[in-house]
């Protein structure tokens, strides 16, 4: 049987023309080897270099976003932290970020931002994680990975969270789960609602097996003792404190609460209409130069994918291999009711194509509404 280092090797050699100086790591590596177990080299390779091209060409700049100046960028982060408290100071190699969900508003969140945009700040919080985590094998040479502890105290029983849950949040996850593999050690969720058990029922399906295997629901009525295997409790939250325990020492912030919502402006732009039949795929090309600009705005009626591409050769059509400038959505559950909105500059000239999925669906066609400029770019 080959060792780690000779099965790293041979996937850092199958994916080379796409890794980054700075992704490249044995242990960034080994983590997708250790999240497929049974698979062949050549898939794990293929699931990799789909990261890899998300991170080296998408308009994003995933692979610059742990930079100092680009940390906490985003707007999003005042309402929807994730909380790096360090290191775990009783599991070895290990940080503990604290997500504080009775206190965020999720439905809100949704109601107000798309899932790209929203899945775009999340990389932020994802690729801030990694790179503390590379930090922490630099610093020890050994693997590290990251303790997940979701406070549930607060959070409410409510159709709309469940509808969020087995829909856009799942968009959400699944997307983060695909791109980092094996990241997370441990999901500990604390402060358990009595209907957890419910709403557990409803996720666990959603869930790949290795993220069920990772999760751990501590006692409602111990879980100030049982976190203390996994994390000191002076690290942990002061709000964490009750009559009985003292002991939780970390001044933490609440989330910011969302601001009332303004009106939202009407769109003054004409959208066109596009129809997908089940099980269909529908490109739409445009040639642009080095520096142009690609403006759209598209809404769906059900699931969908999509994603934008530079496209080498005008018959490619596997678009998981293609060089993406907006990150591939392969499935974004539906009806899609807050426009993905953005703007891609064309990082040299070719042809760019524009990718919508109903590959899915069994029997309903999809509905698109969608507004796609382009603006050439003047040059002197």
């Amino acid at each position: 049987m080959p060792t780690d280092e000779e099965t790293v090797a041979e996937l850092r050699s199958l994916v080379s023309d796409h890794l980054t100086p700075y992704y490249d790591t044995h242990f960034n590596l080994l983590r997708w080897i250790q999240g497929y177990p049974g698979v062949s080299i050549e898939k794990i390779a293929q699931r990799l270099r789909h990261h890899l091209i998300l991170r080296s060409s998408c308009a994003w700049e995933v692979d610059s976003m742990h930079e100092k100046e680009k940390r906490s960028s985003h707007p999003l982060h005042s309402h929807w932290p994730i909380v790096n408290i360090g290191k775990s100071g009783i599991v070895p190699n290990t940080l503990v970020l604290i997500e504080q969900c009775g206190y965020i508003d999720y439905v809100e969140i949704f109601n107000r931002l798309s899932v790209p945009e929203i899945v775009k700040a999340k990389l932020h919080d994802a690729e801030a994680t990694l790179h503390s985590v590379m930090e922490m094998e630099k610093e020890t040479g050994e693997q590290a990975s990251v303790i997940v502890v979701v406070d549930a105290e607060g959070i409410d029983y409510s159709k709309g969270l469940i509808d969020l849950v087995r829909g856009p949040m799942n968009t959400l996850s699944g997307f983060l789960l695909q791109h980092y593999v094996e990241l997370a050690s441990v999901i500990v969720v604390v402060n358990v609602p009595s209907w957890a058990s419910t709403l557990w029922a409803m996720v666990k399906p959603l869930l790949p097996e290795n993220s069920r295997m990772k999760l751990r629901i501590l006692s409602s009525s111990n879980w100030r003792e049982e976190i203390g295997t996994l994390v000191d409790p002076s690290g942990c939250p002061t709000f964490w404190n009750d009559s009985s325990n003292k002991e939780f020492q970390l001044v933490v912030e609440r989330p910011m609460q969302l601001p009332p919502r303004s009106k939202p402006a009407v769109p003054t732009e004409k959208l066109e209409k596009l129809q997908v039949k089940a099980g269909q795929v529908h490109w739409m090309e445009y040639r642009l130069e080095q520096g142009d600009a690609l403006t759209f705005r598209i809404s769906s009626s059900a699931n969908c994918g999509f994603t934008i591409v530079r496209a080498h050769d005008d018959d490619e059509s596997d678009v998981f291999a293609m060089r993406t400038v907006f990150p591939l959505f392969p499935l974004m559950h539906g009806p899609v009711k807050m426009p993905i909105e953005d703007t891609v500059i064309a990082p040299e000239s070719g042809t760019y194509k524009v990718w919508i999925s109903n590959t899915r669906a069994w029997w309903s066609s999809l509905t698109i509404h969608h507004s796609i400029k382009v603006t050439k770019n003047n040059r002197s």
